[in-house]
């Protein structure tokens, strides 16, 4: 009951903290779907499904829905999802979105063609990234797609949480005022989640990034796998 209490609390304490990120802004994350889904779009089965977990204001799930996909997407922050239902109907697009911590959701197995976990996974621990990793997998049909897009311990954040904040676990962090955490991949911790898929991309990036808010760096890992059921462990 008390970890019940306290899961509760983290989950308010989260959707009171992002709502107040996206309030700040038109866009918190800018209209541009990642250039890589674009690029590597035609590998996403046809006629498949779409899950977009952390969806935000929806740039990467706008650009799948008007490709022709079905489109589906979560995000915790009412603000958020909001955002995202207004520029799919302005638009005349249809995406099924839900309002819902990423811990509690459920993903239909063997259900999607590609996964998007992007710019997500950091701000969650250890334990809470694993899980939701195994449910992405389990959610894809053989030869499905899943794209993530993280921090890395090159991030410029990574410093200040090391000087501002209490590294509970290596490389993630609480932050007391959010009730939350921030954790910073390497490229090799997050590949080990994937043996047996085959690499489409990986990369690591240092980069200027001008697409919402003042300009800033940042340190990312990016990797575009594909399951292949036939090899894994």
């Amino acid at each position: 009951m008390e970890f019940e209490k306290e899961r509760a609390k983290r989950v308010t304490e989260m959707k009171t903290y992002w709502d107040e990120q996206y309030s700040k802004v038109s866009r918190l994350w800018g209209l541009k779907p990642k250039e890589t889904l674009v690029q590597y779009k035609n590998l996403v089965l046809e006629h498949g499904k779409v899950l977009d977990l952390g969806i935000g204001e929806g740039r990467n799930a706008l650009y799948f829905a008007g490709q022709g996909f079905t489109v589906e997407g979560v995000d915790l922050s009412p603000k958020a999802i909001e955002r995202c239902r207004t520029a799919a109907e302005e638009a005349g697009l249809s995406i099924l979105t839900l309002k819902e911590d990423l811990r509690n959701y459920q993903i239909e197995e063997d259900s999607y063609s590609l996964i998007i976990l992007s710019n997500i996974l950091n701000f969650f621990n250890k334990e809470e990234i694993s899980e939701i990793i195994q449910s992405a997998k389990e959610g894809l049909v053989d030869q499905g797609l899943i794209y993530i897009n993280a921090f890395d311990i090159s991030d410029p954040g990574y410093e200040k949480s090391k000087e501002e904040y209490e590294e509970v676990s290596p490389n993630t962090f609480y932050r007391p005022k959010s009730d939350s955490f921030i954790h910073f991949f390497t490229k090799s911790e997050l590949e080990r989640y994937f043996s047996g898929y085959k690499t489409i991309k990986a990369s690591q990036i240092y980069s200027l990034d001008m697409g919402h808010g003042e300009p800033h760096y940042h340190g990312m890992i990016e990797l575009l796998l594909q399951k292949n059921e036939e090899k894994q462990e």
